[in-house]
């Protein structure tokens, strides 16, 4: 077997000091993240290199496609989407099955989501639409709904391998003997499938014996993901409603006054935004 030097790096974790390793006489080079079947691997086991990827390809498709597709106006919003769904869901969520997200990474695929359907719908914030809306017209699931869909399908998959195979070892075994650091730990798969189960929810007890039959087990993630996103949408509403109705009693006295005009505003930014324009008005004059 012949090994190529350029084309060979480390990646190493936890090292005090940085590795060297020969080979025939070259010193290969240390790397943070490199690409390995399609998916970055960082160092500190961080996807955020990843989904930055995903998100710039998947908005490279995105806008290969505008004008044939999405711009198109003898195609109807059904064949888009599917479209959508085959090309653009799927380059952006590549590899997503084993992704252990956190919440600003889910938030950022989904203004991606979002952003993309709204293009293709011919929605602009102007039209004052809500994202409810825009996945109802669309007739697709929030994105992370999604990814939890995928993250749990692959674990069922995961739980019906024979118990010799090496992801069954990893994914479903634990260290013996071993305490974690002080302070808030890094996230790990199992924390976000059973975070996953509790928005599905599926009993987090039983969930084995749910998983070892494919049909079922894909069945209670297809019911889970309309559960979360049902939840999902009745809180957008509630926290909507909250800030567009306050409380009674709540203080919305403006407490900002303008000192050329005397108008008062509610807050010290629209004080400094009325200020710009009060000036401009008032050197106009």
């Amino acid at each position: 077997m012949s090994i190529n030097t350029k084309k060979t790096v480390i990646l190493a974790q936890g090292y005090t000091f940085q590795p060297s390793i020969l080979l025939e006489t070259v010193p290969l080079e240390v790397v943070d993240k490199f690409c390995y079947l399609g998916s970055t691997v960082s160092s500190n086991l961080s996807i955020d290199s990843e989904v930055d990827l995903r998100i710039g390809r998947a908005a490279t498709t995105f806008g290969r496609l505008r004008t044939r597709v999405w711009n198109n106006k003898h195609l109807t919003i059904r064949t888009k989407m599917i479209v959508y769904e085959t090309c653009v869901l799927s380059t952006l969520l590549y590899g997503a099955e084993t992704w252990t997200s956190y919440a600003n990474q889910e938030r950022r695929l989904n203004t991606f989501h979002m952003r993309c359907l709204r293009s293709i719908l011919n929605i602009t914030w102007k039209d004052r639409v809500t994202n409810e809306r825009v996945l109802e017209i669309a007739q697709l699931p929030s994105i992370t709904a999604l990814l939890k869909q995928r993250r749990l399908r692959w674990l069922g998959h995961v739980q019906r391998m024979d118990s010799t195979r090496l992801p069954s070892q990893i994914m479903l075994s634990q260290i013996a003997f071993k305490k974690r650091r002080i302070g808030r730990p890094l996230l790990r798969f199992k924390d976000c499938a059973k975070r996953d189960m509790v928005a599905f929810d599926i009993d987090r007890d039983t969930w084995e014996e749910l998983a070892s039959d494919r049909d079922g087990w894909r069945g209670t993630i297809a019911k889970g993901r309309e559960i979360h996103d049902n939840a999902w949408f009745q809180d957008l509403a509630r926290k909507r409603a909250k800030r567009h109705n306050p409380p009674d009693g709540a203080d919305m006295a403006p407490c900002f006054s303008c000192h050329k005009c005397g108008r008062k505003c509610r807050s010290r930014i629209g004080l400094y935004s009325h200020e710009r324009r009060c000036s401009s008005l008032t050197d106009a004059a």
